[in-house]
Formats: C-alpha cells, structure tokens, sequence
C-alpha cells in the first residue's frame, strides 16, 4: 500500500492521492468543484437520513430499499443516495444488494435525464412559418417570369 497521503472527492468520496487534480472514479475537476453550489445534491435530507438509518438496520429488506430510493428520487438526491451505496460497495465490494441497488439507482438518474431531454420544446416543421410560404412564392413567380422572358426569347 502506498504511503502517499490521500484525499476524499466531495462528489463520491473515492479516495484519491494527495494532489491529484480529478477524481479517478467519477472524473470531478477538483479546481471546478464549487461546495455552496453542490454541496445539496450529494448529501441527503433528514427524512433521506432517517431512510438511510432504516435500510442500514434492516440491510436485506427490499421494502426498506426502494422506499429510501423512491424518496431520492422525488426528493432529488439520487446522487447522494448512490454515494451511500457506492460506500457500502468500497467496504465489501461483494455486497449484491448493494449492487444492486445502485444499478437501479444510476437507472432512474438515466431515465430521469433522457424525460428530460424529451421533453425539451421541439421546433415547428419549416412549413408552418410564413416565410417558407413567402420565399416559396418569390422563387414560383421568378420562375415564371424567368420562363416567360427566356421562352419568347427562343422562338
């Protein structure tokens, strides 16, 4: 084991060597990493707490689980609820519960994104503005004009 010191990323709490400039786990830029802004989204509420505390007494009931990964999900801690099961992981990195939980957890964060994007404003087709209609009309009455003029030129 190396004897160089070492230090927590605030995002996922991967211990990096001291004077490393980026999380090897989760890539955080640690000159970008602003703690006012952040800090909320990796730590969890009183009730996400008290969820915690009941999933860690009560470890292989998967009612407990999901009612701790369904109040991150609504609550919009998803990332401090997966830092708590990626911790359970360093510790025993065979726990499948765990595993599996934060499988279900990076899920939802997925999805969660891609509703997101979806949902994004689309643009009208090119058809309904008014001046596709009117450029349509210029290039239509040139061409007959253009057509009239180089027609009567030829005969």
């Amino acid at each position: 084991m190396s004897s160089e010191p070492v230090t927590a990323c605030p995002k996922c709490g991967h211990h990096s060597r001291q004077g490393a400039s980026a999380c090897s786990r989760c890539g955080l830029v640690f000159a970008n990493w602003s703690p006012g802004v952040a800090a909320p989204l990796a730590t969890l509420d009183a009730a996400g707490e008290q969820l915690w505390a009941d999933v860690v007494a009560n470890w292989s009931d998967d009612v407990r689980h999901e009612a701790f990964v369904k109040h991150s999900s609504v609550s919009g801690t998803l990332g401090a609820a997966g830092r708590r099961y990626r911790e359970r992981l360093d510790a025993s990195p065979d726990d499948q519960v765990a595993a599996r939980m934060q499988e279900r957890i990076l899920g939802l964060a997925t999805v969660g994104f891609t509703v997101t994007r979806s949902q994004a404003p689309t643009s009208a087709p090119v058809t309904r503005h008014t001046w596709f209609w009117v450029v349509l009309g210029v290039c239509a009455a040139g061409g007959m004009i253009g057509g009239l003029l180089f027609g009567r030129s030829s005969r």
